[in-house]
């Protein structure tokens, strides 16, 4: 009988990570968070296009729009988590609570989407920061949220 015999073999990537250069993590995290700012005001003109889809279901009233309000929260929230955005992503998130709630209790309850439209709009128009009004928006809204 032979001997059994072992080899160690070593990857490509293994011999790469070995190699001194490259980039380091920290860096290409700043590069990727820079050239995905290139898209914020594509993606804003999302967030103002879908605030103005609410608007319009707020105009309509439907009684089964309910799906359709928390669609369209859900994309904000989609868009919102990509940036820094804070308030935005906060007052979306709560949009979606809202939404859901309603969609639950099969109602739908306008003037509480009109209020997080109407939020959502001033947050995206004060650059969605973080400040006193932000959070006197989002509490707001909380309370919204909660008595839904």
């Amino acid at each position: 009988m032979s001997e059994a015999r072992t080899f160690k073999i070593k990857s490509t990537l293994a011999r790469q990570l070995q190699d001194p250069g490259g980039s380091q993590v920290r860096d290409l995290e700043r590069q990727a968070t820079a050239r995905l700012e290139t898209h914020r005001d594509d993606a804003m003109a999302a967030v103002v296009a879908t605030l103005d889809a609410l608007d319009a279901l707020c105009a309509e009233a439907a009684i089964d729009a309910g799906p359709r309000v928390y669609a369209l929260g859900s994309s904000i929230v989609d868009v919102a988590g990509y940036f820094d955005t804070g308030p935005l992503f906060h007052a979306a998130y709560s949009l979606c609570g809202v939404s859901d709630r309603m969609l639950q209790a099969e109602t739908c309850h306008w003037p509480s989407i009109r209020v997080h439209t109407q939020a959502l709009r001033l947050i995206l128009a004060s650059g969605c920061r973080v400040g006193r009004t932000s959070e006197t928006l989002l509490a707001g809204l909380r309370s919204i949220t909660q008595s839904r």
